[in-house]
């Protein structure tokens, strides 16, 4: 009996899965999800008041979950971030900390997703992700 491949879609949602359980498990190890993540790194390009974090986050935001309010609290309470005079939130220099080893961390993980790919393979892959997303956003609009 012959293995019949496994459709696009079951290695899209496999790898989504994975890589979402892998991520949140690593952030885990810090008592974080990933909104705090976003958070940490978005502020580690500087200081933003609340709506620009909003504004910076919004790819990430949803119905559900619409600000990062609710998750500044947590990361103030650990001393890593702190509002300023002028309204705005930057990291302490124990939050450039905690950010430098996390993105130490999640880079490891990100090259261990990629290991056994040459550049140029990874920049096919991306390109081919990149079309096939464009032909189902494209296929969709067919269905309305």
């Amino acid at each position: 009996m012959t293995d019949t491949p496994k459709p696009i879609g079951y290695w899209f949602k496999h790898i989504d899965k994975t890589l979402e359980e892998n991520f949140a498990a690593l952030l885990a190890t810090e008592g974080l999800v990933r909104r705090h993540w976003q958070i940490l790194h978005t502020l580690s390009g500087g200081p933003l008041d609340p709506a620009g974090l909003d504004v910076a986050l919004a790819p990430f935001l949803n119905a559900q979950d619409p600000t990062a309010a609710p998750y500044l609290g947590a990361l103030a309470g650990r001393g890593w971030i702190v509002l300023d005079d002028a309204g705005s939130h930057a990291l302490t220099p124990e939050g450039i900390d905690v950010h430098a080893e996390l993105f130490r961390r999640i880079q490891i993980q990100r090259r261990a997703v990629t290991e056994g790919l040459s550049d140029d393979d990874y920049r096919t892959l991306l390109d081919l992700l990149r079309r096939v997303s464009a032909n189902v956003d494209a296929f969709a609009l067919t269905l309305r």
